[in-house]
């Protein structure tokens, strides 16, 4: 499971991983998920005007709860984890969906965005939604799933597996 902020360099991680699998003995190329923020509307405008201060909110909300921690603790396990901190810190609602962690605007915005990303990583089997984040409304949440189950997933597979 992978969450695609760089997905340049997926593409690498991605294609060592499906040859380790491989080199292993395993059937086929192995599974991939890629984990994203997502919300769906008709309309791309409100999809992000709603999504924008709550998926905005999650981040700062993540980032207040780890902020003491990052600030002079160091670990061999958490590497550079104090500049992973500074890259979150930089996220915004934009740069999250130019980057495709991000799946937010109308089903055909999505559905361009998943098939860019597709391309981009070499292609995923599975997509894990964060559908209610931060303070989102859990109708709006419920309704935005709606819509991606409806109009998104019948997609899904032929926009995944597209550079596979």
């Amino acid at each position: 499971m992978a969450i695609p902020m760089a997905s340049d360099r997926l593409r690498e991680l991605l294609g060592a991983y499906r040859d380790a699998w491989r080199a292993a003995g395993h059937p086929g190329n192995g599974e991939v998920m890629l984990a994203f923020h997502m919300f769906v509307d008709e309309d791309g405008e409100r999809a992000r005007r709603i999504a924008k201060p709550n998926i905005e909110g999650y981040f700062a909300s993540l980032l207040s709860a780890a902020r003491e921690w990052t600030q002079g603790t160091t670990s061999t396990d958490y590497k550079g984890y104090d500049k992973k901190y500074e890259q979150l810190a930089a996220q915004t609602m934009e740069s999250m969906i130019a980057s495709g962690s991000a799946l937010i605007g109308t089903p055909d915005e999505i559905r361009a965005q998943l098939h860019e990303l597709g391309e981009r990583t070499g292609g995923f089997e599975h997509a894990s939604l964060q559908v209610n984040f931060h303070m989102l409304p859990q109708d709006e949440a419920r309704r935005s799933l709606r819509l991606f189950a409806e109009t998104v997933i019948p997609h899904m597979t032929s926009a995944a597996a597209a550079a596979r």
